[in-house]
């Protein structure tokens, strides 16, 4: 009997196989199971397929996924290792990372996210998710609506020495190439000496490409001002004014409070769920459906990830 579908992910036990390459040829003969495991319960975890480096992992994602799907507007430090994999983040071990969804704030997103465990961790370190389906029902009718009415808005501030330059975020040292991809993508720029501003209007609700359910998708809470440690958030006013290097706003401009915010983060405590990471785990998630997020840990930590199956926002507005 599988679990409730709201949590993720459905764990198969795929320890079988005595190669990668015998492991790849079973999840091209079994990808219609997996794919219809992972449309039901939002992620399915295959456990103990037999790879040990990110290349072995880059095959394995390959049998998954259609086409990779680049990482835009980088908003977080990661190793890469070619072939469009990289460490699911770099952040420190003692932080814990907030639910959100990948490149929720960008014009095109991954449909799918896949995770590999080649090293886990000693202690904590899960990768937990949360089904942004049931986030609506568990928030006040007024702000549910307030979202899908206006949207919401990102602004950032590339400082650089606080968060990414904005070199790194747009991999380029050229500044027309950052205003190219800014006009196509409905950034508006500010220049203030080599620092960099933007500001984008998304919306904060959309509809599943495959199930047109309706998802919260949105980095409304994970980049607030208010979801930051107060001695943090003191930090960074001290050090950079109001010009955060992130900071969220309802769709017209108006900063969402913190009573707001404290509402947004209680409600993904309650759709929160995670299972434990093991060498040779490979995690397929519905990036819409679900959002991630990652536990602190002790001891060596090295889990990969790759995007795949580009979505397009406009094909996804309610």
């Amino acid at each position: 009997m599988h679990p409730d579908p709201q949590r993720a992910p459905f764990v198969l036990d795929t320890a079988r196989h005595r190669t990668a390459a015998d492991a790849a040829d079973w999840i091209s003969a079994h990808l219609d199971e997996v794919h219809a495991l992972r449309r039901e319960h939002g992620a399915v975890l295959l456990r103990g397929l037999p790879f040990t480096t990110a290349q072995e992992f880059a095959v394995l994602r390959d049998r998954i996924v259609g086409r990779p799907a680049e990482y835009v507007e980088k908003a977080t430090p990661r190793s890469a290792y070619g072939q469009g994999v990289f460490t699911a983040t770099d952040v420190p071990a003692r932080r814990r990372i907030r639910l959100h969804n990948e490149n929720s704030y960008a014009l095109s997103f991954p449909r799918l996210l896949v995770f590999g465990c080649l090293t886990p961790p000693t202690t904590g370190g899960e990768t937990f998710l949360g089904d942004m389906r049931a986030m609506p029902a568990l928030l006040p009718d007024d702000l549910v609506g307030r979202f899908a009415d206006e949207g919401w808005t990102l602004v950032r501030n590339y400082w650089g020495h606080y968060g990414l330059t904005w070199q790194e975020a747009f991999a380029t040292d050229d500044r027309d190439k950052v205003e190219e991809y800014a006009a196509a993508q409905g950034l508006t720029t500010s220049w203030h000496g080599d620092r960099l501003t933007t500001t984008q209007h998304r919306s904060a609700l959309i509809r599943h490409p495959e199930s047109r359910d309706p998802s919260w998708f949105n980095h409304v809470a994970f980049w607030s001002e208010w979801s930051l440690p107060d001695e943090v958030r003191e930090l960074l006013h001290d050090e950079c004014g109001d010009d955060l290097p992130f900071n969220t706003f309802h769709g017209n401009g108006e900063p969402v409070g913190r009573a707001e915010i404290e509402l947004l983060n209680d409600a993904h405590e309650k759709v929160r769920s995670a299972e434990r990471w093991q060498r040779g785990d490979l995690m397929v998630v519905d990036n819409i459906r679900l959002a991630h997020g990652r536990e602190p840990f002790q001891g060596e930590r090295e889990v990969l990830v790759a995007m795949g199956d580009p979505v397009d926002r406009a094909d996804c507005e309610l």
